[in-house]
């Protein structure tokens, strides 16, 4: 495998094209302009520029599940899988040789993706993600070939002082990266998220409502013979929820239910006052802080159901 300088770095699991590799010459100046592209690939190509969670613009909402690096293992994971990205796909890196970038200038593969980044001071997988491909989409260094979009985040194109200043190198299909990002912001991925969280504590799943479509909460679960029924409500704000918003908190909750009765707020915590009005309907309340809690293995729902139990 060569490219325009001769030299391509080795790494152990990742690989620079498929089994199926195909060569297709293409220049980054876009020629025709603008680029005659498909209504579907251009609502995407704007989603990615304004609108993907937690970029530099004022259009762009917060996620936590994009930018806590408790969950970053799982959301990059629902991304990978959504875009069909393997280990040999992925390459994270503290510096890009300029011969990597070469390898991907003027030609490409169009039936592999690749994703190659740096990554910032505690920055998560997907946050790296969404700003270098926002960075390549704003400045202009990118282009669509065959349906995939092949971007480089650089400082320098062409070369200055012999280097690009390259800090990402992403290949793959921007329709299908604009649904795995929204994924992230539905209510089912919070309910998976809430799953794994739960199971690392040492719970088991028992029934979920997308397995059933009659169960009236998201999730059975049970630990040590006690079973829960287990509400997610994701509220649309990130803060301190008061006692005024527990109206339509309580409305998503069957109150007609054995099982004990567990409600989880994963984007917002709850005050003081809040926490008491749940107590009043044997609620037991875990909210942002206590899913920390969770996904790193701490019982938070055990201490807090003794506690209660104590009262």
């Amino acid at each position: 495998m060569t490219n325009h300088n001769g030299y391509l770095p080795h790494f152990k699991h990742f690989r620079y094209t498929c089994d199926r590799h195909v060569k297709k010459p293409y220049e980054i100046l876009h020629n025709p302009r603008p680029l005659p592209l498909s209504e579907d690939l251009t609502k995407a190509l704007e989603y990615l520029l304004w609108y993907v969670p937690n970029i530099n613009s004022f259009q762009s909402r917060s996620n936590v599940l994009i930018t806590e690096l408790l969950y970053e293992d799982f959301s990059f994971r629902m991304i990978s899988e959504t875009l069909t990205l393997h280990d040999e796909d992925i390459l994270f890196l503290d510096y890009i040789d300029d011969d990597i970038v070469d390898y991907y200038m003027e030609s490409i593969c169009t039936n592999c993706q690749k994703v190659i980044l740096t990554l910032g001071e505690e920055e998560t997988k997907v946050s790296s993600l969404v700003r270098h491909m926002r960075n390549a989409i704003a400045h202009g260094y990118f282009t669509v070939v065959d349906d995939r979009i092949i971007a480089f985040d650089v400082k320098h194109y062409p070369k200055k002082e012999k280097s690009y200043g390259c800090t990402a190198v992403i290949k793959l299909d921007p329709i299908n990266l604009v649904r795995a990002l929204r994924l992230l912001g539905e209510e089912l991925t919070h309910e998976k998220l809430a799953q794994v969280a739960f199971t690392r504590c040492g719970y088991e799943i028992l029934k979920t409502d997308e397995e059933s479509q009659d169960l009236p909460f998201d999730f059975l679960m049970q630990k040590k013979g006690r079973v829960y029924a287990v509400e997610i409500k994701k509220i649309d704000f990130e803060g301190v929820a008061e006692p005024q918003h527990l109206d339509d908190i309580l409305a998503n909750f069957p109150a007609d239910v054995d099982e004990t009765k567990v409600l989880l707020m994963d984007s917002a915590v709850l005050d003081r006052r809040a926490k008491a009005a749940l107590r009043e309907h044997h609620i037991f309340l875990l909210d942002r802080d206590n899913l920390r809690s969770l996904m790193s293995g701490d019982d938070i729902l055990e201490r807090i159901r003794k506690h209660m139990n104590a009262e």
